[in-house]
């Protein structure tokens, strides 16, 4: 059975779950079946950038949804790693505050998922915790991986620390840990970011049962600034007539921060219906047919988020009146005190669902789910009546289901489908899918894909309401419905991928330049297309992607017109076992009216003051792989020594300035 992926992600081939048993050997099923479906990542004999102590584990990531199995690969490329490390290296073009751990958002509109009910975590999706971005594991010995990233000095120090343990305590159950720590002080004056983050997760599985478990803490510390308050400083530094550092260029605020915690719960169940063929000469030797599956899913989401300042310095406005220092930056005022926003959200998510499964009999040429989904949502925000809180609370039902075919070379596919049926969410649908065939041209597969998707989408409730002490609003907007059309098609040849999507949203919901919510009644669309070339000649590689894309009203949805990211790099052994990869890589856009960051929504909104763009973001970097070990040194943003600096990210958000980094990642699985 087979889970539509979204019309912009990477198209994923479900295995089928229950060719996982208890036999000695289960471990290896996914690997076979993978290879048979031409799935070429998973193999280390297919992907020769994968760690040689690969066949000692399976690992898949679920489907929050119905708990299928998505094949997944380990964090154990041998190249690009240092991309690995940095926000840049999750999308072609992508801004951000400058430091690690910061907010983030894709320049590339086609990169950007659906917003949740608690549009503020949305922010920090590059770091988000959940249970489908979880690896799951099956391993025949105890698996452990260390990385550990740096830069900077001890006032400017900028480290993350992520370790995983996971382990078997018999062929069934599966038992593992991650942890996550950043602790970035930030190369800009208040703009430290630290966050803290555990994960607990546990799979078992045999023939009737299989089920997952997954619990998750995040806390997330992110001191505001504002930005910088004179571009000068970046733009044209030999105007300042003394010697300054990145910390002594003047930030909008300071002694203000965003608190970010959530903490949550996921479990799911499925019990194989089925029979065991005939023939086997002993009981214990019968192989097991599902035929169908029945599943029940468990999501509770606890989230809390608040906005704190203790910049409250008087200051005199040009009227002679005062205000706190922080007060000044915006145009009004709901409460008097201090600054202190904050909203707590919680979710409970229940799913049931019946599958039946693709290929139990040879007339049997596709899979079938069906599911009945409930959700209460819970939030609780200011408001000026009572106890100086308001909570709301709705309900939301939603019926599906499920069509895919997998099995076979030249053609799958998967379609899904949802209707909002009661409470907050009636009336909402999605209906997305995609195909893929594959062509055997000269010994060569060329894969061609198309996606597409009709949604109608209803309103969040925080679009709708929501209370602070300088943004307040009371909304009542429509749907919003978006289609959208696209395709793939890889050329083995040439090594390279060309992919195009078009979509026309109506009644977009995007914060304007006031900082506010805003409905556009007209149709907007958007264009995009991609090439994605790689050329190895020898030791020689050179990785290209250009983005194209285009809208149809840039003041609802800015995008640059051109992105692209350049990767030119040496690969050889030095040594029978030490890899070496030397190279210089690029990030690019055009200039364009990139969104600005509002610190007081942990959101961001579309401005038309600031262009930024037409700036390469040069790293040069210098990846070594000895056995298990990986490490890396680089030189970040050093585009400026020959170019005229305008770095900017996001409108008042510099890079990071140049800077010496290194890390190292350890896999322990002897």
């Amino acid at each position: 059975m087979v889970i539509v992926s979204v019309a912009q992600q990477p198209h994923i081939i479900v295995p089928d779950s229950s060719m996982i048993t208890s036999d000695i050997d289960s471990l290896e099923i996914l690997r076979r079946q993978a290879r048979n479906q031409d799935l070429k990542q998973i193999t280390v004999a297919e992907t020769p950038d994968s760690l040689k102590s690969y066949p000692r584990f399976t690992v898949w990531k679920i489907n929050e949804r119905t708990g299928e199995r998505l094949s997944a690969l380990p964090d154990t490329l041998l190249y690009n790693y240092q991309q690995t490390t940095v926000p840049d290296g999750h999308s072609v073009a992508i801004g951000y505050l400058g430091n690690l751990g910061t907010p983030a958002i894709s320049k590339l509109f086609f990169d950007r998922g659906e917003s949740s009910q608690f549009v503020f975590y949305d922010a920090y999706h590059l770091y988000n915790k959940n249970p489908e971005n979880q690896l799951f594991f099956n391993t025949r010995i105890p698996y452990a991986q260390i990385n550990y990233q740096r830069s900077g000095g001890n006032i400017d120090k900028e480290e993350r620390m992520e370790t995983r343990f996971t382990m078997n305590f018999n062929r069934h159950l599966n038992v593992g840990f991650d942890l996550d720590f950043i602790n970035a002080k930030g190369f800009y004056a208040s703009q430290s970011a630290k966050q803290n983050n555990y994960s607990a997760y546990a799979n078992y599985l045999s023939d009737r049962i299989e089920a997952h478990v997954y619990a998750s803490q995040t806390s997330i510390t992110n001191f505001e600034n504002g930005g910088i308050s004179d571009s000068t400083f970046i733009t044209n530094p030999e105007s300042i007539e003394e010697n300054f550092s990145s910390r002594d260029i003047p930030v909008r605020m300071r002694d203000t921060w965003n608190r970010m915690k959530t903490n949550q719960f996921y479990l799911s169940a499925r019990y194989n219906l089925g029979y065991s063929k005939d023939g086997a000469t002993e009981e214990a030797d019968k192989e097991f047919v599902p035929v169908a599956s029945v599943i029940l899913t468990s999501h509770y989401k606890q989230q809390y988020r608040r906005f704190l300042s203790y910049d409250t310095t008087q200051v005199t406005r040009p009227d002679a009146s005062t205000a706190q220092a922080i007060d000044t930056l915006y145009r009004n005022k709901y409460y008097q005190s201090a600054v202190d926003d904050s909203t707590r959200y919680t979710s409970f998510k229940n799913t049931v669902a019946l599958s039946m499964r693709e290929g139990f009999r040879d007339w049997v040429k596709f899979g079938l789910t069906a599911f009945l989904e409930h959700e209460t949502r819970t939030f609780n925000l200011l408001d000026t009546i009572g106890d100086g809180r308001y909570e709301h609370r709705e309900q939301a039902t939603s019926i599906g289901g499920i069509l895919s075919k997998q099995q076979g070379e030249f053609l799958r596919f998967n379609a899904q489908a949802d209707l909002g049926v009661l409470g907050a969410n009636i009336g909402e649908f999605r209906i997305e899918g995609d195909v893929t065939t594959s062509i055997k041209i000269a010994g060569k597969m060329t894969t061609l894909s198309g996606q597409a998707y009709i949604k109608n989408l209803k309103p969040k409730f925080l679009e709708q309401q929501y209370h602070s002490k300088y943004f307040w609003w009371n909304n009542d907007f429509g749907d919003t419905r978006r289609v959208y059309v696209g395709g793939k098609l890889f050329v083995p040849f040439t090594n390279t991928t060309l992919s195009a999507g078009v979509e026309n949203i109506q009644n977009l919901i995007y914060l304007n330049q006031d900082k506010l919510p805003f409905q556009e009644g007209d149709n907007v669309q958007i264009v995009s297309a991609r090439v994605d070339q790689d050329i190895k000649l020898g030791i020689f590689n050179w990785n290209n992607s250009i983005v194209y894309q285009t809208s149809s009203n840039e003041d609802a949805i800015p995008v640059p017109t051109l992105s692209a990211y350049s990767n030119m790099f040496l690969k050889t052994k030095i040594v029978d076992e030490l890899t070496l990869q030397l190279g210089l890589d690029a990030h690019y856009h055009t200039k364009y009216y990139a969104p600005g960051y509002e610190p007081a929504l942990l959101q961001f909104y579309n401005q038309r003051q600031k262009e930024i763009g037409n700036y390469p973001l040069v790293t040069g970097y210098a990846n070594m792989h000895l056995k298990q070990l990986r490490f890396f040194v680089m030189f970040y943003n050093i585009a400026h020594f020959v170019l005229r600096p305008n770095y900017f990210s996001l409108p008042d958000y510099p890079y990071n300035p140049m800077l010496f980094k290194l890390g190292v990642s350890v896999n322990l699985n002897n």
